[in-house]
This record gives structure tokens, C-alpha cells and sequence, in this order.
């Protein structure tokens, strides 16, 4: 459900803030997130309003090699861990914006998220998942011209010996402990570059060294299936150079990521600061995958990515309905005995108000209804319209939530 801004979002204008619960990246940790999100099982479902943040193709750096989560016996090929990700997305769709969000801003009552090319976005809770890295379209080059060091130390020098050699104006891209290869990438291919993304002694290029700059891949180009060129954002702005490899050193990037969107906390190792159940110090705002940190790893990505839905979950929902979820089926603590009494976590009542969270209904029968779901008409007023006791409007609510395919407005 690709979106150009919050005003293309299915409830848009039926809320205060654009959508209860934003996530930034969809690598295997944001979409983990977003899938439990959509699918999410409470007492009953109630959905809450999801969207997708993303620079780059679903999936980032699971696009680019094979995913391996416990063993052979759990490994997917390049790319096919997404696929099965990107399923579960048709069954459960939400809205998605194409674009890098730069700055986030924590508000007396919301979040607000700046995108580079200036749009905004205001939540009531933000999951960070945008990995060590931003891939942009670098998927759509992987072993055609854009490759990666893996393994050990002594594979890594060996990967770079052979990737290097034969290049002309090669892109080696790492962080900050990268410059101490200079000398192997030196006597490799002289005319390399290295791209870091932080702090460096400046760009410099001589007899001795390497050329090194600061800044981040914004873009790369290809003719006939070939690497042609690679544009690099920069303090001095765009700046695209000529490029027939990349080479993308994970080591250095474990190591020290590059910068997050401002106004999020990082460690001196430049990964979020999180605290238990992948939250961090901001009320409302998580972390999961490796934006977060080691240890690396696919499976320890995607189960952050459930953590931290649940509890932008809970944060969401209490925030919204002044009453916390009943989710006791995952975490099982106590603030949540007392609704197991009750018939319903979140009994229907007349003056809810119903949002849509897609575009069309799920269930044809129910269609009448559907149209009367508006994001301002209460279930009184659509019941009026429709003839319909209270039981009978109630029924049909309860089927269009198990579909997952509406919330309520905030509680006033």
C-alpha cells in the first residue's frame, strides 16, 4: 500500500496525530514488527494504525545474502526470508513511505518524523529498525557489481585481495575502522576509495593513501546490468563518482554504525541506547534489529521486531484508550490479570467511533457498513442509518476487527 504522505493513509483525518505507531526501516526487524502489529492477537484483536518507513526495497540487507537463522537447517537463499515476509504483508497490508526519516522529534504528546526530502509524520509511538545501514538500490546490483566481506578476519582480507583486483575506480564502503585497511586497499588498487560514515581526517588522495570521504551512499547507477556510478551524499551536498565496484565492509560497520536521524540517543558505538524489552530512554520510542547493536543477526532482529511491537503496542494503546491491552498470551505479567475477568478487553460501545485501516472491505457482506465507516460517524449513527440494533452493529464490528481491518478513533 505504497503512500505519498499521511494524508493517503486509509483513517487519515480521523485522528490527531497521522498514525499510532510508525516504523522506521523494513529489514527482517521492521518487518517483523509490522507484521505482529497488523496480526496481533489481544482479547479481542483490536488493531491499532501501522505504518512503513523504508529508504530502500523490503527486506535491506536480508535482500543481499542468505539468511541464516539458527542453522542450515533454517537458512533462506538471498532474498527468500523476505518473500515469506512480503506474504504475510499482503494478508496484513499497511501503508508504506518511500524515503529516510532524518530527524525525530519527542513532543509533549507525539513523536513528529522528518523525512530528507522534508515531509513529516507525527505518532503516537516509533519503532527504530533501520539496521547498520541503508541499502537504497544496492539490492538491485548484489553480485553484479556490488559485493560484501563476511566471516573472519583472514576472509576479509582475502575477499578484498580478490574484489579489488581488476576493478578500475572501486567504492569500498565501511566504518570509521576501515581507514586502518588503507594500506591493504593501497596495495590492492591505488585508486580505490574508501566512504565512511563519520567523522575522517577530511578527503584525501596522494601517492601514499587512498582517497577517503565522509558521508553515505545516496544512490548508485548501472548500464547493461554493470555498476557505472554511485552518487554519495556529502557535507558538500550530492557528488556522484564513477564506480565499477562497491564493496561493503561488514567488520567496520559492526563495529561503529553511522549516524541515526537526530534526536535519537546513541552509544559512543554509534547503535541506540535501549533499555529492557528493546525500549529506550523516550517513553514511546523502541529499537530493534541492528540499529540496536550486536549481536547480528536475523533471528535476533525479527524477535526484537515482535518485542518492540508489543510495546509500542501497549504504550499506543494506553495512551489512546486510556487503558492497557490485554496481552497477557505474550508477556504474561500482572498488569493484565484483572481483564481476564471480563467478557471483552475493549467492550463495544455506542459512541465508539470506527476508522478504517485499508482501503476496501474484506467482507463483501458487510459492505453497507463499510461505507458508513467514515472515521467521524459513531456506531450509533451508522447503526440509525442502517436499521441495526446494537447486538447486530456490534457483530458485524467484532468480524471487521478480527480481519484486522479497523481501529477507533482515540477516546475523547
Amino acid at each position: 500500500m505504497q503512500c505519498k504522505s499521511a494524508a493517503d493513509f486509509p483513517w487519515a483525518g480521523s485522528h490527531p496525530w497521522d498514525v499510532d505507531i510508525a516504523i522506521v526501516g523494513a529489514g527482517p526487524a521492521g518487518l517483523s514488527a509490522a507484521i505482529r502489529l497488523r496480526w496481533l492477537k489481544t482479547m479481542p484483536p483490536l488493531p491499532l494504525s501501522t505504518c512503513l518507513i523504508n529508504s530502500g526495497p523490503l527486506g535491506g540487507l536480508a535482500r543481499l545474502g542468505n539468511s541464516t537463522l539458527t542453522s542450515p537447517g533454517l537458512a533462506f537463499p538471498a532474498g527468500e526470508l523476505v518473500k515469506r515476509l512480503e506474504g504475510d504483508l499482503k494478508k496484513w497490508p499497511l501503508p508504506m513511505l518511500s524515503g529516510k526519516v532524518i530527524e525525530v522529534k519527542h513532543r509533549k504528546d507525539h513523536f513528529e518524523l522528518t523525512l530528507e526530502d522534508g515531509r513529516k509524520l507525527s505518532a503516537l509511538a516509533v519503532i527504530m529498525a533501520s539496521g547498520m545501514l541503508d541499502i537504497r538500490n544496492m539490492a538491485d546490483y548484489w553480485r553484479q557489481g556490488v559485493v560484501a566481506t563476511f566471516g573472519n578476519r583472514d576472509n576479509i582480507y582475502t575477499i578484498l585481495e580478490k574484489e579489488l583486483a581488476g576493478c578500475k575506480t572501486p567504492l569500498v564502503l565501511g566504518g570509521p575502522h576501515l581507514l586502518q585497511l588503507q594500506k591493504t586497499i593501497l596495495e590492492c588498487n591505488p585508486n580505490a576509495t574508501i566512504l565512511i560514515p563519520g567523522p575522517t581526517p577530511g578527503e584525501k588522495s596522494n601517492a601514499e593513501a587512498v582517497t577517503v570521504m565522509t558521508g553515505e551512499l545516496h544512490s548508485i547507477k548501472g548500464l547493461n546490468g554493470k555498476l557505472v556510478s554511485a552518487t554519495l551524499k556529502t557535507e558538500k551536498g550530492l557528488v556522484e563518482r564513477t564506480v565499477d565496484k562497491i564493496i561493503l565492509e561488514f567488520n567496520s560497520l559492526e563495529l561503529k554504525r553511522g549516524p541515526l536521524p537526530t534526536g535519537v540517543a546513541c552509544q559512543k558505538n554509534g547503535f541506540m541506547a535501549t533499555l529492557k524489552n528493546c525500549r529506550s530512554e523516550v517513553p514511546g520510542l523502541f529499537a530493534a534489529g541492528d540499529c540496536a547493536g550486536p549481536p547480528f543477526a536475523a533471528l535476533i532482529a525479527m524477535g526484537q521486531g515482535a518485542e518492540a511491537a508489543f510495546g509500542a503496542y501497549r504504550f499506543a494503546h494506553e495512551i489512546k484508550y486510556d487503558k492497557k491491552p490485554a496481552l497477557f498470551a505474550y508477556l504474561g505479567d500482572d498488569e493484565v490479570t484483572d481483564s481476564l475477568t471480563e467478557k471483552e478487553d475493549f467492550p463495544l460501545r455506542r459512541e465508539l467511533i470506527p476508522a478504517r485501516l485499508v482501503d476496501s472491505c474484506p467482507l463483501p457482506e458487510l459492505q453497507p457498513l463499510w461505507a458508513m465507516i467514515n472515521g467521524r460517524s459513531s456506531l450509533a449513527q451508522s447503526a440509525s442509518k442502517l436499521g441495526l440494533a446494537d447486538d447486530e452493529i456490534f457483530e458485524q464490528i467484532r468480524k471487521l476487527l478480527k480481519e484486522r481491518a479497523l481501529t477507533f478513533c482515540p477516546c475523547r
